[in-house]
């Protein structure tokens, strides 16, 4: 598979304060999914522009259901009509691939061996059953930079603002 180990990212010589975005799929990509998605994201990054510059972009497929985009933009700042071409392109992926990536409700957690996938009310329900607990990895999609990103990814439900809500 084409997944980018989390090494990959930690190993990125953008900027720390570079911006990340965090996409999470509702379904686990297959083999096929994942090497048609990723080379989406790769012709999009090599293509971004913010007012007709090339922004340094670089992407990453996390877990088979984890989408990033990350700019370093101490070179050339994003505009907002750069960032509207991402979620555009968001969108587009959602519908070529029938995946959901906007779902903010959506978490993911290291459970039974393998990275999983649930809204937050099923997350609350495995927690009530003591199937998860505090020391259960998640990963923090509300990362907003690269040394975030880099350091803080995974976290333990008890580390995590997660805990509040279920």
């Amino acid at each position: 598979m084409v997944t980018e180990l989390i090494n990959n990212l930690k190993s990125l010589d953008f900027s720390p304060a570079s911006k990340v975005w965090i996409y999470t799929s509702d379904k686990t990509f297959n083999e096929a999914e994942e090497n048609a998605i990723y080379n989406d994201l790769e012709k999009f990054c090599s293509n971004w522009e913010s007012h007709g510059r090339q922004l340094a972009a670089k992407s990453f497929i996390l877990y088979a259901r984890l989408i990033v985009l990350v700019v370093d933009d101490s070179f050339f700042s994003i505009s907002g009509c750069a960032m509207d071409k991402s979620v555009a392109f968001i969108k587009k992926l959602e519908m070529d691939y029938n995946i959901s990536l906007f779902d903010r409700l959506l978490q993911t957690a290291y459970y039974h061996e393998q990275w999983i996938t649930y809204p937050t009310v099923i997350w609350s329900e495995k927690l009530k059953s003591s199937e998860i607990n505090s020391n259960t990895w998640f990963i923090d999609t509300m990362v907003n930079n690269l040394h975030d990103a880099q350091h803080n990814l995974e976290k333990k439900l008890g580390d995590f603002w997660l805990k509040r809500i279920i």
